[in-house]
């Protein structure tokens, strides 16, 4: 991936092949708190410097592709702002394909929200201000978590639907799986297709889907049921999910959400998240805490 530039030296270590988002400053945290049996099933909780709480958090979901990356990489890193805002942060690790098929990565997505929910106290989060972040692959997980109502459900995770979910940030969001790395020049196109080679059979346990096989990986399918107030933010030179995917969609969402529950922001030159710095720049990352903060349910946590 390219060198990440400019970047906070006490934020971000970029000496390895994946860069990872330091955390070791930060004193106030839970670290591998299980939400499930599994060990992948578990999540990172940071609290600001100061204050009793409760905090409102953004809920923070990796991308990858679904099939790599983790709750600890270079992903986690523009929500660090956040915390000098006085949100908490809640970073998610979810089972990864070829191990499991999609759509468990949402049902673990729903899990974590509703483990959080329940716990709320313990942790000195506010249940009745829960927003998602999530970038790539975690776009389209936090869009899908973001459905006010979404696909089917296993029955225990129905209640996850009934937590309030103030805001969703989806970042180059993966919204159609049949629509990887269709963009740029031969030789992106190349590297994209090398990169992701059998995604739809890793991911989906098909090799060829069909766009009826697709149909319930898309957050098109469940937007007519609503979805919580929406930030898109998206590059036009991405050449892994294509810029067109956000820019369809934000027509259908146009049609559902008033003007002051969404926005649309397109980053002109930019590349996919971890193609450049530009996803980790303040610029980028202030106006989605903006728009989170006015979002903010005002009154007595529920």
């Amino acid at each position: 991936m390219a060198k990440l530039t400019g970047l906070n030296p006490e934020w971000m270590d970029t000496s390895g092949r994946m860069p990872v988002t330091k955390t070791g400053h930060l004193k106030r945290k839970y670290e591998n708190v299980a939400y499930g049996p599994d060990p992948l099933q578990a999540l990172d909780i940071y609290l600001p410097e100061n204050g009793d709480g409760p905090f409102p958090v953004i809920i923070n979901v990796h991308g990858g592709g679904m099939t790599s990356c983790d709750k600890h990489d270079f992903h986690l890193y523009p929500t660090l702002y956040a915390l000098e805002r006085g949100f908490a942060i809640a970073a998610i690790n979810y089972r990864l394909s070829p191990q499991v098929k999609y759509p468990t990565q949402v049902y673990d997505t729903k899990r974590a929200i509703l483990f959080l929910a329940a716990h709320s106290r313990q942790y000195s989060l506010d249940p009745n201000n829960f927003f998602l972040w999530g970038t790539s692959a975690g776009g389209n997980l936090v869009l899908m978590a973001g459905m006010k109502r979404g696909m089917p459900l296993p029955e225990e995770l129905l209640p996850a639907n009934e937590v309030p979910i103030r805001g969703v940030a989806a970042l180059c969001p993966e919204i159609d799986m049949g629509d990887v790395g269709s963009f740029g020049a031969w030789w992106e196109r190349l590297y994209i297709w090398l990169l992701f080679r059998g995604l739809s059979e890793k991911v989906l346990g098909i090799k060829k889907p069909t766009p009826e096989d697709l149909k319930p990986t898309n957050p098109h399918t469940y937007l007519g049921g609503g979805i919580a107030p929406l930030y898109l933010q998206h590059g036009d030179r991405d050449p892994a999910v294509p810029v067109n995917q956000s820019l369809n969609f934000a027509k259908a969402v146009e049609n559902v959400l008033p003007p002051e529950d969404f926005v649309l922001d397109i980053l002109p030159g930019v590349a996919h998240a971890g193609g450049g710095p530009d996803f980790f720049l303040p610029q980028h990352i202030f106006p989605i805490l903006d728009f989170f903060g006015r979002h903010i349910a005002q009154g007595r946590p529920v």
